[in-house]
Formats: C-alpha cells, sequence, structure tokens
C-alpha cells in the first residue's frame, strides 16, 4: 500500500464507476435463471413466491442499476476493503421496491462494521387487501431486522393504495387523530405499520401512495376502510408515521 492515498482514491473511483446514479436498484434473480446459473455465488439464497400457484422458489439478489463496479479489489486486503466500502455503501440509497424478500439477504451478506455505511433505503408495502400472508410474514421479519441490525437515518416508503372506477369519496379519509386511535387498539388493517415503529432512529421519511384499481368499497367494510385508508396515505398516514418514527 505504498501507493499515496491520492492515487488509491482516483484509482478506487474508476473501479467503483456508479455513473452518477445515487440509488441502487436491488430486485430478485428470476428463479428460472438462478436455476439455470453456471457457477456457485456468495450471495445468500432464500426463497419467494413465484407464481399464482404460490409455489416457493430459491433465487438470489442482483443489482440492476446500471454501473461499472469492480468489487473483486476489495479481497486484495482490509485496508483495500476498509477504503472501498464507503464508496460502495455510503451516501446513497438501496431501492428493493416490491422485492422485499431480498432485503434481510442482501445485508445479511455485509460485516456488521459496514451496515452502518446504509442511511438510506427505499421499499414497497403492498396494499393488506392484496397481501398474502406469506409477504405479512416476511413484512415482520423485515422490521424486526431493520431495527436489531441496521442503523438507518432515511427512509423511502411506497405504500400501494387502491381507487374505485368511479372514484374517491373525499370524505372518507383518516386523519393523523384517526391514525393514533386506530394504533392505540391495535386494529389489525394497521399491524404492518405499527410494525415500521420497530425502526428507530430515522430523521427523514419519505411517504409516497402507488393507486391501483378496486371494487367500489361497499362491497365489504375492508374495501371500504381500504378505500378510505388509500386517500389518506399521503396525508393523515405520513403525518402518523412521521410523529412515531422521526427522532427529535
Amino acid at each position: 500500500m505504498r501507493i499515496p492515498c491520492e492515487i488509491r482514491l482516483m484509482i478506487y473511483q474508476n473501479l467503483f464507476n456508479s455513473k452518477g446514479h445515487k440509488v441502487f436498484e436491488i430486485r430478485n434473480v428470476q428463479p428460472e435463471a438462478y436455476a439455470a446459473r453456471s457457477s456457485k455465488h456468495n450471495r445468500s439464497s432464500y426463497c419467494i413466491d413465484h407464481s399464482l400457484m404460490r409455489q416457493r422458489t430459491k433465487t438470489t439478489y442482483k443489482l440492476c442499476t446500471d454501473v461499472e463496479i469492480h468489487t473483486s479489489i476489495m479481497s486484495v486486503n482490509r485496508t483495500v476493503y476498509e477504503e472501498t466500502t464507503h464508496l460502495l455503501y455510503g451516501n446513497r440509497t438501496f431501492s428493493f421496491y416490491k422485492d422485499i424478500e431480498a432485503i434481510i439477504p442482501f445485508f445479511s451478506d455485509l460485516s456488521p462494521r459496514t451496515r452502518p455505511l446504509v442511511q438510506e433505503i427505499s421499499l414497497y408495502k403492498q396494499g393488506f387487501v392484496f397481501c398474502r400472508e406469506s409477504n405479512r410474514c416476511e413484512w415482520s421479519n423485515i422490521c424486526e431486522f431493520l431495527g436489531d441490525k441496521m442503523q438507518l437515518r432515511s427512509l423511502k416508503l411506497i405504500v400501494e393504495g387502491g381507487r374505485p372506477r368511479l372514484g374517491w369519496d373525499d370524505s372518507a379519509q383518516y386523519t393523523l387523530a384517526d391514525f393514533i386511535t386506530l394504533s392505540r387498539v391495535a386494529y389489525e388493517p394497521l399491524e404492518w405499520a405499527l410494525q415500521l415503529l420497530e425502526i428507530k432512529g430515522i430523521q427523514k421519511l419519505d411517504i409516497s401512495s402507488e393507486i391501483h384499481s378496486i371494487p367500489p368499497p361497499s362491497h365489504s367494510a375492508a374495501m371500504a376502510f381500504f378505500g378510505a385508508f388509500s386517500t389518506s396515505i399521503e396525508t393523515g398516514f405520513a403525518e402518523f408515521l412521521r410523529r412515531e418514527m422521526i427522532s427529535a
């Protein structure tokens, strides 16, 4: 390691060329591609629901962002590893979108000393009326892991909502006070949001909605609540989460 620090940094910047991307998109490898792989890898494998029949199949994760990164240099020695981990994991967002199954394996593959470098992640929460039981269990485990093993400072959360074909009843919205009341009685459809509160130390919380078509709310009480919840994602619900999660 006789190369001057400034020269090493220039070399690292060429070997870890993110092409200006501040967001790294992490996704599940398609199970067919995973099964057909020609060589083994060091990344953790895990199971996902891969079909309408909810068949559990094994896969791993991959980086989908267009970058030119050569991580093999990190294995040269400890000094190189420590100097390059900041370039790779610091000052960027790791986005998993709907592939939340990849979160625990991805971060588990990082060393305990590297994980604190990750300050911001982005993930998607499926609407509770569409959510499978396996997804509910996965979400609970993710929140526990992020609370125990990570030191996140910023969270971007995309929440799935629904819109009836004829539109919403604007009067059916929940306020901050409503969500506080629902949380106190541990209202089951909001269980996932209460699990999210296990993630401590958040200083910045960005909440947005992704709206899909749903049947008219009159079809069921659950759908009526979901419709009203959907109108409130970026207002009353966002206020509630910021009130509960953002560190003073």
